[in-house]
């Protein structure tokens, strides 16, 4: 199962670079085709504050959220949060969202999609999850 990224929903929504906004949509088609698209609860509100830190218009958000919500997103409790905080002990609580989207997708999936090379670079090598960047 696959799980992606809040920045992959966010690029898919948004054409904030061209070649990415192509990708994400591709990428996002191409796992629900498959069925094996997944997110998290987290993933629905980091979109929805992000969408609003990109000036979006609040029905074009809440539309979004919609179809977001629609997918039957993933939750987590003591489990993930717990395995998140021993991810933020390794690589710092600065990134301790992807460290609990990791700690998510690490319960249900076997690869994350993100275009956040930049902080998952440092969570690769301790997690089972296979990480792809796009």
């Amino acid at each position: 199962m696959d799980y992606a990224d809040t920045d992959v929903l966010v690029h898919s929504l948004v054409n904030q670079n061209g070649q990415l906004h192509i990708k994400a949509i591709d990428l996002i088609d191409e796992m629900i085709n498959a069925n094996r698209f997944f997110i998290s609860w987290l993933s629905i509100q980091e979109v929805g504050f992000v969408l609003a830190k990109l000036n979006q218009p609040a029905v074009f958000i809440n539309l979004k959220l919609d179809a977001l919500i629609s997918s039957g997103p993933l939750g987590y409790g003591g489990a993930e949060f717990t395995r998140a905080m021993s991810l933020a002990m390794v690589i710092g609580y600065k990134n301790f969202n992807d460290c609990l989207h990791t700690a998510i997708a690490e319960q249900h999936c076997t690869d994350l999609y993100t275009c956040n090379y930049k902080d998952f670079k440092y969570i690769q090598p301790h997690t089972s999850l296979k990480i792809h960047f796009l």
